[in-house]
């Protein structure tokens, strides 16, 4: 009895191991869905403190609600004044010119946005959406989604965002991915600044969960310059056609020859 027992405990011990190194199940999940609303938490970031420098980072950087970060993934200030730093030359050197009011973005772009970090290396955000809800609607196959964002950077840097999303069953297995990247420097005129990017698809039939994965890749410079705001995952019901295209096709071809033979 007290083998069995034991052998029962190390499994769950495993099992909950292997979970928790797992980034999937990393994810902060978030509640069930409902169609016709951005499904994402806190998409927009104003649920957080922002940075009104540029140059926290490591326990410097508050935590973000909703999101499972890593790196120095944080949430920067509109209008954040920028910093002087020191590079390997010894000269001075001064960070300026960060996103504010009168950027390209978003018109209503609130107070903050998402920012890559204010260090030399790559960060990411993630969020576990449930979809049990809406199962009825996805696995009849009438289960459309939109998936839009701000998404941008800085002058001429090459830092970049790619927000994406993987469909999953109720084991976790991916069904199909999604993802939208932010405009190259010359796409954004070499301005510092963020531009609307969305693509729009049906969810794979037996979605159960969405992992949303927002990945700010460094490439050179400073700080990651990557920014991405007003991130937005909804669920419509794709509505019944009309009229099926077949049978419209083919009355068409039906009405013709009966107008030939009357002629």
């Amino acid at each position: 009895m007290k083998k069995s027992l034991l052998t029962v405990l190390l499994i769950t011990g495993l099992a909950l191991n292997l979970l928790s190194n797992n980034p999937l199940y990393a994810a902060v999940k978030t509640k069930d869905a409902v169609l016709n609303k951005n499904l994402i938490v806190n998409g927009n970031g104003e649920q957080g403190t922002c940075d009104p420098v540029g140059n926290a980072v490591g326990s410097d950087i508050p935590d973000i609600p909703a999101w499972k970060t890593t790196g120095s993934f944080s949430i920067l200030c509109y209008g954040a004044s920028g910093f002087e730093f020191v590079n390997n030359q010894g000269t001075s050197v001064r960070v300026s010119g960060l996103p504010d009011a009168n950027s390209p973005g978003p018109e209503n772009r609130g107070q903050n946005l998402f920012f890559g970090g204010a260090d030399r290396a790559s960060s990411s955000a993630s969020q576990l959406i449930n979809l049990t809800d809406l199962a009825s609607v996805i696995d009849a196959g009438k289960g459309g989604y939109d998936l839009g964002a701000w998404l941008g950077g800085y002058d001429t840097d090459l830092d970049n965002v790619l927000l994406s999303l993987d469909f999953l069953d109720r084991d976790g297995l991916s069904l199909g991915k999604t993802n939208i990247a932010s405009p190259t420097p010359k796409e954004r005129n070499n301005i510092t600044g963020l531009l609307f990017k969305s693509t729009q698809g049906i969810l794979p039939v037996g979605s159960r969960q969405v992992n949303v994965a927002l990945n700010m890749n460094y490439v050179r410079g400073r700080v990651n310059d990557a920014y991405a705001d007003k991130l937005s995952f909804v669920v419509t019901k794709v509505p019944e056609p009309s009229m099926n295209f077949g049978f419209l096709l083919g009355g068409v071809v039906l009405a013709t020859l009966k107008l030939r033979k009357a002629l």
